[in-house]
C-alpha cells in the first residue's frame, strides 16, 4: 500500500504515542492529561497518582499562633513567603502567558513548580494557569513538602512510575499517594496524626527539585539526561552543590540560610515538647516587590504578614554582601576600588535572572561637598537605570541565537523571552565561596562573559573620577524587577490571547503604583580619597593598579569599548582571540603610563560568536612585575 503524506503524519504520531505508553507517560483512568501535553512529559510521580493536598488551612489549626501555652508561629511565617504566593503571583502569571504565546502548551510546566499539587492533581490541563483554583493557589504548601520523597531514593509509599529521575531539578517531583503520614526532621511524640522521620526534608535537594532548572525542549533526552545538562535557566541548587557550603553538613544546607533554626514548639498539641531547633517557616528569599502588589490581584491576603515578609527579605539581601571602598589620587585623576564579597551559598545575585539584577552606585564629592562624579544613577520616578561607561551591574543575560531566533519570527540576541532562549549571553554574577570554574562548568553554570579564579568569591571594579574628588561612597543596590522586564511582559502580552486576565498590563500598573520595585539598598561605605596608592590597604588593590575591564557594550554590534588600566609604567598588548586560541586582532601594542585607557574595536566582517580579549602588561625595569587578564566578549549581528 502507498503511504501518502496524511499516512506518514498518524503514522509518526502513532510511534509517538506508543513509546510514551510504554514509558507510563498516558495515563488510564484517574489520569486528566491530554496528548497536546505530552511533550514535556518528565520522570517522578504523575498527574492524577496522589490525594489531593490537605488545605493550608487545615494546617494552621494546629501550627499558627495561639492563646494556648504552645503558641507557634510556622503558619504566619510561611504565608508572609514567596512559597506561599507562588502560585498567587502576578508576575509569574505575565510570563506564562508570554510563555503559551509561542510555544502554546509549555507554560504547564512552569505549573509544576508554582503550583505543585495543583499540578499533580491536573489542574495545569489548562496551561494558561486559569484553571487553578482553592488549594492549588497555597503554591509550595504544607502538604507538599511533608509529602515530598527523595526522588533518587523513593519507597513504597510512591505510586508507580516507570522511568527513574534523572536529577534533582526540573519539578521532577516524587510524592507519596496518601496525605499522611507527614514527614519531617522529628519523630513526633504525640500528634494527631500519623509522622515520618525523613532527612530528605533537612537537605538542600528538597529544594533542588524546584531550583535546578532547565529548558526540556532543548534536551537530547530529558527521561535520562540530569537537568544540569542542558539549557541553563536556573542553576541555584548546583551554585550551591558546587561551593563549600555543600560541605559544611547541615550547618551549610539552604534552610540553614532561609530556614534558620529557632527555639519554640512545632505545634500547639499539649505533649508537644519545647525545642530550640526549629527550623523557622519563613522561606526568606530576596523578593520584595511581590509581596507588595499581592493585594492589587488577590483579595482576602493577610498584608501584614506579606509585609513581615518583605521586611525579612530586605534583612536577608543586607546580610548577603560585603562591601569594602578605597579611593586614592593618581595623576590628574582619583582612583577608587570597589569590592563586593559574596557571602552567600549561591550567585550573587542567584535564581530566574529576567528582571533581577544587582549594581553599584559610586558618586564622588569634592570638598565642598558638591558631586562630581556618579556611576549607576538611577531614576526612581521613571524606573530608569543610567548605563553610563564605568557601571558595574551584576546579572545573568540570556537570548536567543540567529537560528532559534528566526524560528519563532523574534530579534536574535539578549532576550527576555525565558522559555525560548537557547544560550546565556553574559554572566557575571559573583561566585560563592569553594567556587572553581570546573565545577560550575560540568553544571552549565560557569561566568559568561566575567572571569573569576578559582576560589574567589568577590568582584572588584576600579573607576576613575576626577581629581577634584574628595570623598567616595559607594553602594550596592539589588532590584527584583527591572524597568526593562516589566516593559516586556506588557508589551508582549498585547493581544496575546494566553493572558487570560490581562496580567502584562496589570502588572505594568502596579509596578508604577507600588514604587517601581524600588531598589533595595543592600551594603554601602564612604572613604575619604588618600594621597596615594601607598595610603590604600593592600587588600583593597586590583593588582597593583592594572585592571582589564568588561567591554561595553556587551554583547555588541558591531563595535565595543575595551579599557584597561595600568598601575605603573608597563609594555602593553592588548589582542582579540576566537575560541579556538586564533589571533583576530592585535588592538594595542606598545609603552603606557600609569592611567585608565580604552580602545574601540570594530568587528568588521568577523562573524558573530563569543571571543577573548587578553591583555599582557610588562612592567619596565628590574624586577618589575607582568599582569595578565583575560574578558569573554560576544558579538551578536
Amino acid at each position: 500500500m502507498k503511504i501518502g503524506p496524511i499516512h506518514r503524519l498518524l503514522l509518526h504520531h502513532a510511534k509517538k504515542i506508543v513509546v510514551l505508553c510504554a514509558a507510563g507517560l498516558v495515563l488510564g483512568v484517574g489520569g486528566v492529561r491530554t496528548a497536546k501535553n505530552l511533550l514535556l512529559s518528565l520522570p517522578g510521580t504523575q498527574v492524577g497518582t496522589v490525594d489531593s493536598a490537605n488545605s493550608v488551612q487545615t494546617c494552621s489549626q494546629c501550627h499558627s499562633s495561639s492563646a494556648d501555652s504552645r503558641p507557634t508561629a510556622i503558619y504566619r511565617k510561611w504565608s508572609g513567603s514567596m512559597m506561599a504566593q507562588s502560585a498567587r503571583d502576578p508576575i509569574f502569571f505575565a510570563a506564562l502567558a508570554a510563555t503559551n504565546k509561542y510555544r502554546t502548551g509549555d507554560g504547564e510546566y512552569c505549573i509544576r513548580c508554582h503550583s505543585p499539587m495543583g499540578w499533580l492533581a491536573g489542574h495545569s490541563e489548562d496551561f494558561t494557569g486559569r484553571a487553578l483554583a482553592g488549594t492549588d493557589f497555597d503554591g509550595v504548601q504544607c502538604d507538599y513538602c511533608h509529602r515530598s520523597v527523595d526522588p533518587l531514593n523513593p519507597d513504597s509509599t510512591v505510586p508507580y512510575f516507570p522511568l527513574p529521575v534523572p536529577g534533582y531539578g526540573n519539578g521532577m517531583h516524587v510524592i507519596q499517594k496518601f496525605t499522611t503520614p507527614k514527614r519531617g526532621p522529628y519523630d513526633s511524640v504525640a500528634a494527631p496524626h500519623r509522622t515520618q522521620r525523613d532527612h530528605f526534608q533537612e537537605t538542600s535537594e528538597l529544594c533542588g527539585v524546584c531550583h535546578d532548572v532547565s529548558n526540556p525542549e532543548y534536551a537530547q533526552d530529558r527521561f535520562t539526561q540530569q537537568p544540569h545538562e542542558y539549557g541553563p535557566l536556573e542553576r541555584t541548587y548546583s551554585e550551591w552543590l558546587m561551593s563549600s557550603y555543600a560541605s559544611m553538613g547541615d550547618s551549610g544546607t539552604c534552610q540553614s540560610c532561609h530556614m534558620q533554626d529557632t527555639s519554640g514548639y512545632t505545634c500547639i498539641y499539649p505533649t508537644v515538647p519545647y525545642r530550640t531547633d526549629i527550623a523557622a517557616h519563613d522561606l526568606t528569599g530576596g523578593n520584595t516587590f511581590a509581596p507588595q502588589i499581592l493585594p492589587d490581584f488577590f483579595d482576602g491576603l493577610d498584608t501584614a504578614s506579606l509585609s513581615e515578609g518583605r521586611n525579612r527579605a530586605v534583612a536577608t539581601l543586607r546580610r548577603a554582601a560585603g562591601l569594602s571602598v578605597s579611593a586614592y589620587r593618581a595623576g590628574d585623576s582619583v582612583i577608587a576600588l570597589v569590592r563586593v564579597s559574596n557571602l552567600t551559598g549561591h550567585k550573587l545575585p542567584t535564581g530566574y535572572p529576567d528582571g533581577r539584577r544587582m549594581w553599584i552606585n559610586l558618586i564622588g564629592l569634592n570638598a565642598g561637598g558638591d558631586t562630581i562624579f556618579e556611576s549607576g544613577f538611577y531614576d526612581p520616578d521613571s524606573g530608569r537605570l543610567a548605563h553610563d561607561p564605568q557601571i558595574k551591574v551584576y546579572e545573568a543575560i540570556q537570548g536567543l541565537t540567529g537560528a532559534t531566533a528566526a524560528s519563532f519570527g523574534v530579534p536574535p540576541g539578549p532576550s527576555f523571552h525565558f522559555f525560548l532562549n537557547d544560550t546565556i549571553l553574559s554572566d557575571n554574577r559573583i561566585p560563592p565561596k569553594g567556587f572553581t570554574n570546573l565545577g560550575f562548568l560540568l553544571r552549565k553554570a560557569e561566568p559568561v562573559g566575567a572571569s573569576y579564579a578559582d576560589s574567589q568569591y568577590w568582584d572588584e571594579t576600579r573607576y576613575k573620577l576626577p581629581a577634584s574628588a574628595a570623598t567616595v561612597s559607594a553602594t550596592l543596590l539589588y532590584q527584583t524587577m527591572s524597568k526593562e522586564y516589566a516593559d516586556f511582559l506588557r508589551d508582549e502580552n498585547s493581544g496575546n490571547a494566553y493572558d487570560w486576565n490581562d496580567w502584562g498590563a496589570k502588572l505594568h500598573v502596579s509596578w508604577q503604583r507600588h514604587g517601581r520595585s524600588s531598589p533595595v539598598v543592600m551594603n554601602s561605605e564612604t572613604v575619604i580619597v588618600k594621597d596615594s596608592v601607598d595610603g590604600v590597604h593592600d587588600a583593597s588593590r586590583n593588582s597593583r593598579g592594572f585592571a582589564l575591564f568588561q567591554n561595553y557594550p556587551n554583547p555588541f554590534n558591531p563595535s565595543t569599548k575595551i579599557s584597561f588600566a595600568v598601575g605603573r609604567s608597563s609594555v602593553v598588548t592588548l589582542k582579540v582571540y576566537d575560541p579556538l586560541g586564533r589571533e583576530v586582532a592585535t588592538l594595542l601594542q606598545g609603552t603606557k603610563e600609569p592611567g585608565t585607557y580604552g580602545v574601540e574595536w570594530r568587528a568588521g566582517s568577523i562573524p558573530s560568536g563569543i571571543y577573548l580579549c587578553r591583555i599582557v602588561a610588562r612592567g619596565i625595569g628590574n624586577g618589575a612585575p607582568s599582569f595578565t587578564d583575560q574578558k569573554k566578549m560576544i558579538l551578536v549581528r
